[in-house]
């Protein structure tokens, strides 16, 4: 598997901009990406067991919910565009206004006939073939065709039709981010998880070369180790508090993250709110390698509890992976020497 180029933002900064947080997002977002898309074929193929995976597929078609609606909107506007030009082109060939305008005119004048010409003229008229004038029809159609397609994936691309914030929000008023992988609850889900399989190792090895201080840059609830400024991190309920357990009304963990801001970051946004891209960062990806560690660590203890062996496949239970310690930021960066073996306790145990 290739690692990703190194990031700028991999040298302690002194402070964060929105613009900072998009650019450490893609860095994470394009990594994730090229992990996925190179376990495609396993991803795509049926499990033996499905219903291991049902808690997991529960939260990745909600995400991809969004994703189909913007690639919809974004094809009917490509559509319209497309049908808006061919409606143009046919227009212009036909000489649009001016030859609207000259045939209902009116006034039209005949010169006189001269009948002794009829029957030459007529003899003529048989023997000539006057060369066929193309009607530009296929052209038309092909670069309507062409534009149509162009339009919907540059709308694609650029998220252009992809619900905004204000219609997307959960209780706790975080987005629900464009990728599917990213849902902090994912780790947490019980049965299997093919997500966190693929990613949750190399995302924490990734997530440990960006300095504390950026997963710090936070908001913070003022203790004085500084580190525990993201609510993954306190002991709780784990996947019960998640709205998808049993259909929890009273759900305390929608997202995983924090919604308050400091005094000074809150200068910095709207309302006193996080930008987008700095939810995503703080809230969303950090939550989702924090609750990486807490289900590699419940698989570790329910491998030692059932006599596993050693990287043996684990079922969490239907109660999903739960929270019920505190952890620091510490518990992710310090790797002990049992870790940078070829046996990491951590993934694989």
């Amino acid at each position: 598997m290739t690692t990703p180029p190194p990031s700028p933002y991999q040298t302690p900064r002194t402070s964060y901009t929105e613009d900072d947080y998009e650019e450490i997002y893609y860095h994470f977002d394009d990594y994730a990406a090229e992990i996925l898309l190179s376990h495609a074929t396993d991803i795509m193929t049926d499990h033996t067991d499905p219903e291991h995976y049902e808690a997991e597929e529960k939260i990745l078609d909600e995400a991809s919910r969004y994703e189909w609606q913007s690639m919809k909107r974004s094809a009917l506007f490509g559509l319209g565009c497309g049908i808006l030009s061919f409606g143009i082109m046919r227009w212009k060939r036909g000489g649009g206004f001016s030859a609207y305008a000259s045939r209902s005119s009116g006034g039209y004048k005949f010169d006189p006939i001269d009948k002794n010409a009829i029957g030459s003229s007529y003899q003529q008229t048989q023997n000539y073939n006057p060369p066929k004038k193309s009607s530009g029809l296929s052209f038309h159609t092909i670069v309507s065709t062409l534009l149509t397609g162009g339009i919907s994936l540059l709308a694609i691309e650029m998220d252009l039709f992809y619900p905004s914030p204000t219609n997307n929000n959960d209780d706790n008023g975080l987005i629900t981010p464009p990728p599917q992988w990213i849902s902090p609850q994912i780790p947490l889900v019980p049965g299997k998880s093919m997500v966190s399989d693929l990613l949750c190792q190399p995302l924490t090895e990734e997530f440990r070369k960006f300095p504390k201080k950026l997963w710090q840059s936070g908001n913070s609830k003022g203790f004085e180790n500084g580190y525990n400024n993201h609510i993954a991190l306190y002991a709780n309920g784990g996947w019960k508090d998640s709205k998808y357990y049993n259909a929890n009304p009273n759900a305390s963990v929608v997202s995983l993250g924090e919604n308050t801001t400091t005094a000074a970051a809150a200068a910095e946004t709207n309302n006193g709110k996080k930008g987008i891209y700095e939810q995503l960062v703080l809230d969303s990806l950090q939550g989702f390698v924090i609750n990486c560690e807490r289900r590699a660590r419940y698989e570790k203890k329910l491998r030692r509890a059932r006599g596993a062996s050693k990287g043996s496949p684990v079922v969490i239970p239907v109660d999903g992976v739960p929270a019920d310690e505190d952890l620091e930021l510490d518990d992710i960066y310090l790797v002990d020497e049992r870790e940078n073996s070829h046996d990491n306790p951590r993934f694989g145990l």
